[in-house]
């Protein structure tokens, strides 16, 4: 499938049960809170993506399997120039459309509830009949994005130097009580 055809709407349990896989790139663009967070221009930025649902023994859970990895330009806390985060994400989640499944799931399984996001819509049943793969894709990769980006070694432009911090050499406020020690003593 191309990037044309990624399916931003899927149906969880129905796919799974086909055997979904998708594999290829998106634009860094596509993702919209991710491309808010960066910097300078994205338009050639791509975001390669792996991903798989199948689904439980007894048809009830949905895992999406997969791989993601991209770099997004961010603006350096430090410096404040563009810098690349590099987001590279395995994962492993459970779709579930019934709270009392997620006590069938390991203790550290990362699960999604389907039906309680305003990304889903109900079906006949009271089951998701879609999710916005491509939101819970992008969720996923926010939660790897950093709070402060910033390059391994950088030069702090507003922060002066030790240079600078020598030479303005300012009055030590004790002088003064110094001064008024030695007039006592004499």
């Amino acid at each position: 499938m191309s990037a044309n055809t990624f399916p931003a709407q899927i149906e969880p349990f129905k796919w799974a049960e086909q055997g979904f896989t998708w594999s290829g790139q998106l634009p860094l663009s596509r993702f919209v809170r991710i491309a808010r967070e960066a910097v300078g221009s994205i338009d050639n930025q791509l975001i390669n993506i792996d991903c798989k649902l199948s689904m439980d023994a007894y048809h009830r859970i949905v895992w999406m399997d997969g791989h993601m990895d991209t770099k997004v330009p961010m603006e350096c806390q430090r410096c404040l120039e563009p810098v690349e985060m590099p987001l590279v994400l395995d994962f492993h989640i459970a779709l579930v459309d019934d709270e009392s499944l997620i006590e069938r799931l390991d203790e550290d399984a990362d699960f999604i509830v389907l039906g309680e996001s305003e990304s889903s819509t109900k079906g006949d049943y009271d089951t998701p009949a879609s999710i916005n793969l491509l939101a819970l894709l992008e969720d996923e990769l926010l939660l790897l994005m950093p709070l402060s980006p910033k390059h391994d070694a950088c030069e702090h432009k507003h922060q002066p130097t030790i240079q600078n911090v020598v030479e303005e050499k300012r009055d030590n406020p004790f002088d003064v009580l110094a001064g008024l020690k030695g007039k006592l003593n004499s």
